[in-house]
C-alpha cells in the first residue's frame, strides 16, 4: 500500500480550471517534492490529500483510506503544516509544542528533541507572538512532526523568509527524511527540491507534467553546460570560432561560454591559447528542466 495514492482528480472555482485530471503516487519513505509557479494547483491539490477539500472528480487514498469524511483514527497518522499554520499565540513555545505533543498523545521528551532539533531553545519561553516569522515557520513545522507521523505534508514552509531563515529550516526539515517520514512538499524554491527531495512532481496549469528523480529531470535537460572564464574576455572572437562552442557572452565576472562536451571544450580552449585558470563549470538546472518540458520560464 503506497501512502498517497490520487487518481484523475479534478478541482474548479468560479469557473477556472484548478486541476486537470492528476494522477499522483507517494512511495512509502519517500520525500516528495510538489513543484510549480503560482497558480499551477499545488496547494489545492495537497489540500484535497489532507481532506481539508473535496475533489471535484477522481479518487483519493491516505494511508489506505478515503480522507473524507474526517476520521480521528486517520489524522493522528498525519502531520500538516498549512500555509497559515494556527498557534496558541499567547502561550510560549514551549508551552504550545508541549500541548499539541500532549493531544496527539507524543512524549514531553520528543517535544524537546524538536525544540532543540529545530533551534528554538532561545525562545522556548517566549510568546509565540513575539517570535519571528522564522521561528513561527519551524514551530510549525515542528507541531507538524512531534507524533511521528507516517505521512508529513510541508505546504511552503519557507514561504516569506528571508534567505538566512530559509536556509536554515531547510536544514532542519532534513531531520524528517532521517526519520524515515514519508514527506509531500510543495515549494517555490527549487534549489529546496534538489536538495530535500528523492522524487518530484511538475505542475502546471493544473495538469502533471511529469514525474521524476530531480538528477532524472536535470539530466534529460538538452541545454548545453556553461563555462565561466574569468580571464578570457579579450579571446571572445577565438572562442566563437571553435565548434564546440555554441555560444559565448561577456558577463562582469568574465566570459561565460556555452558548450556541448566540457571535456571537449577545455581540450579546444587550450589548443586555443584560451586561458582556463579559475574557471567555473555550470551544468543544467532543475529550472532548466522545468522550461524545457513546459517551455516557460521559471516563475517563482
Amino acid at each position: 500500500m503506497q501512502p498517497v495514492v490520487v487518481l484523475g482528480v479534478c478541482q474548479s472555482y468560479a469557473g477556472r480550471q484548478v486541476l486537470r485530471d492528476v494522477d499522483l503516487v507517494v512511495e512509502r519513505g519517500a520525500f516528495h517534492g510538489v513543484i510549480g509557479p503560482n497558480g499551477a494547483g499545488k496547494t489545492t491539490l495537497v489540500e484535497i490529500i489532507q481532506g481539508a477539500r473535496r475533489a471535484q472528480a477522481g479518487s483519493v487514498e491516505l494511508l489506505g483510506r478515503a480522507p473524507l469524511p474526517r476520521d480521528p483514527r486517520l489524522l493522528v497518522r498525519v502531520g500538516i503544516q498549512p500555509q497559515a499554520t494556527a498557534f496558541f499565540s499567547r502561550a510560549t513555545v514551549w508551552e504550545h509544542l508541549s500541548a499539541i505533543a500532549a493531544i496527539f498523545g507524543a512524549s514531553q521528551a520528543r517535544a524537546e528533541q524538536l525544540i532543540e532539533a529545530m533551534g528554538l531553545g532561545h525562545v522556548r519561553n517566549s510568546r509565540v507572538e513575539r517570535t519571528s516569522g522564522g521561528e513561527r515557520q519551524k514551530l510549525a513545522v515542528a507541531s507538524a512532526m512531534v507524533h511521528r507521523p507516517e505521512v508529513l505534508f510541508l505546504d511552503e514552509p519557507t514561504a516569506a523568509l528571508d534567505a538566512t531563515a530559509r536556509h536554515d529550516l531547510v536544514a532542519m526539515l532534513a531531520s524528517a527524511r532521517e526519520e524515515g517520514t514519508t514527506v509531500v512538499y510543495t515549494t517555490h524554491h527549487l534549489e529546496e527540491v534538489e536538495r530535500l527531495c528523492d522524487v518530484v512532481t511538475i505542475l502546471d496549469g493544473g495538469r502533471v507534467v511529469t514525474t521524476a528523480s530531480p538528477s532524472a529531470l536535470v539530466a534529460g535537460v538538452g541545454s548545453d553546460a556553461s563555462v565561466l572564464l574569468p580571464g578570457a574576455v579579450p579571446y571572445l572572437e577565438a572562442v566563437t570560432g571553435l565548434d564546440v562552442v555554441t555560444a559565448a557572452t561577456v558577463s562582469a565576472d568574465g566570459l561565460v561560454v556555452h558548450v556541448r562536451d566540457v571535456g571537449e571544450a577545455f581540450a579546444a580552449l587550450g589548443a586555443a591559447g584560451v586561458p582556463t585558470a579559475g574557471a567555473q563549470v555550470h551544468g543544467p538546472t532543475l529550472e532548466d528542466a522545468f522550461t524545457d518540458l513546459t517551455g516557460k520560464e521559471y516563475e517563482s
